[in-house]
């Protein structure tokens, strides 16, 4: 089918007959799922529905654009697979066929329950917003908040076999947790599909918790079958029984699996085949380090497979977490070197500093930066630094640098990087100056940029 289009489907600008979009370059303008609404439909007369963000069994989610506050949003689309067809006017959703009416109504009602029992969490700031519902071309769609990221999945491929650095994944998993966590005590509501791929990272590092979903339990209310629902590694045993008692606790193991992939690189063996200790998982200290003991003992306590000995709830293991990273993390703090003055020599002649940074490693391998003395040095990915550093994993303002001519030390703060900052293989706090000696090796995100400090100095 030839283009027709006017707006480019990811940023709805005009595109002028263009074959790709002269604004973003996105070129896809043929959809590829037979069930996927046409490129660029206005729903409600309000919204124009752009390309697929994603798709499962229940539904298809699209970047849409909002004609009346000219904002992106994102708009979910109730479409069950196995259960619903076009038309061919290639807009209308009907069930496949008479006996399977039923259900598809069924799911459609508790697909509406869903965008209603979201729109209650607004006030809850680590999950999507959901800003509007509406029913139109016989399905049901919702209207939410665009984020502008990707998947905490694909968020661990950008870092060496797939393992996210400590802290970062502590400060996913913990913002996560404290939201499940005002969810399951304010509204007790349960997610029941906690996984890395439910998980978003926005641009600007925020964390985002999607797919509630209670549309994902309808077709297993009325089949009995919910295993189209699981995410094996991630779903506790309770979740393969369509009479098996779920809560709190069954947010709390799926969560611990999601921690443990992220940090590990491996996932959990699913459940089931864990029942009677024929399967095991193994520890997280056996593959970071011993220092990872106690928070081994607190991810075994969140992953087991009988309820009754598993960690009851969100609070809890948040606790466990907390404890965990302050021990870990108090443990790396590198002890401040003694400050020695350097003073100028009884002759009076007087020491000139050259302080330079020496690339070893990314973007700036190779290359010598001459460093100003006494004045502040800024790193990062932003255009606006000092020293630009082309890499998605380096923070926008990573790091900043100082050279103090009065005692010959560098000082350095990183500036709450995401993906941290290492002095010599050891990680420096967020927000604390660290002194430096020249020699030093210096890594950013861990080893996406690597450099050394080092100081030439004359005497005259």
């Amino acid at each position: 089918m030839a283009k027709t289009l006017d707006r480019c489907p990811n940023c709805f600008q005009n595109i002028d007959g263009h074959d790709k979009c002269p604004h973003c370059g996105y070129d896809e303008f043929e959809r590829k799922n037979h069930l996927a609404l046409p490129l660029n439909l206005t729903l409600n007369n309000r919204y124009i529905a752009g390309r697929i963000l994603g798709s499962g069994g229940f539904g298809i989610t699209y970047k849409s654009y909002d004609t009346v506050s000219n904002e992106f949003c994102a708009i979910k689309e109730y479409v069950p697979l196995g259960y619903a067809n076009r038309s061919s006017d290639s807009i209308t959703l009907t069930a496949t066929s008479a006996d399977k009416e039923e259900v598809y109504e069924y799911g459609k009602s508790k697909f509406l329950d869903e965008a209603s029992m979201l729109s209650s969490l607004n006030n809850i700031a680590s999950i999507v917003k959901i800003y509007d519902c509406f029913c139109e071309n016989g399905t049901a769609y919702f209207v939410m908040e665009y984020i502008d990221g990707m998947t905490l999945n694909r968020y661990r491929k950008e870092f060496p076999d797939y393992k996210v650095p400590f802290s970062e994944a502590c400060r996913i998993i913990e913002s996560v947790g404290q939201c499940l966590h005002e969810v399951h005590t304010k509204k007790n509501i349960f997610h029941r599909d906690v996984s890395p791929e439910n998980i978003m990272i926005r641009q600007n590092n925020e964390v985002k918790l999607i797919d509630f979903g209670t549309a994902k339990y309808i077709h297993g209310r009325k089949t009995q079958n919910l295993s189209v629902v699981l995410k094996p590694g991630y779903a506790p045993p309770e979740q393969y029984s369509s009479k098996g008692n779920q809560g709190e606790y069954t947010d709390v193991y799926a969560l611990a699996a999601t921690f443990y992939v992220v940090l590990t690189g491996k996932k959990v063996p699913a459940s089931p085949d864990r029942i009677g200790g024929n399967v095991f998982v193994e520890p997280v200290w056996k593959i970071l380090g011993k220092e990872y003991r106690e928070l081994s003992d607190v991810l075994d306590k969140a992953l087991e497979v009988k309820i009754s000995e598993r960690t009851q709830t969100m609070r809890a293991f948040l606790d466990g977490i907390k404890y965990c990273r302050e021990q870990i993390e108090g443990s790396r703090v590198p002890p401040k070197p003694p400050v020695i003055p350097v003073r100028p020599p009884r002759n009076k002649s007087r020491q000139q500093f050259y302080p330079y940074l020496d690339g070893l490693r990314g973007p700036i391998s190779g290359l010598r930066y001459p460093l100003p003395v006494n004045k502040i040095v800024t790193i990062g990915r932003l255009e606006s630094n000092d020293i630009v550093i082309p890499s998605r994993v380096v923070g926008r303002r990573h790091l900043e640098i100082f050279f103090d001519t009065m005692n010959g030390w560098f000082y350095l703060v990183d500036n709450d990087s995401v993906n941290g900052t290492y002095v010599d293989k050891r990680r420096c706090r967020p927000s604390v100056i660290i002194p430096v000696r020249a020699g030093s090796i210096i890594s950013l995100a861990q080893n996406a940029c690597v450099f050394q400090l080092g100081v030439a100095d004359e005497r005259f």
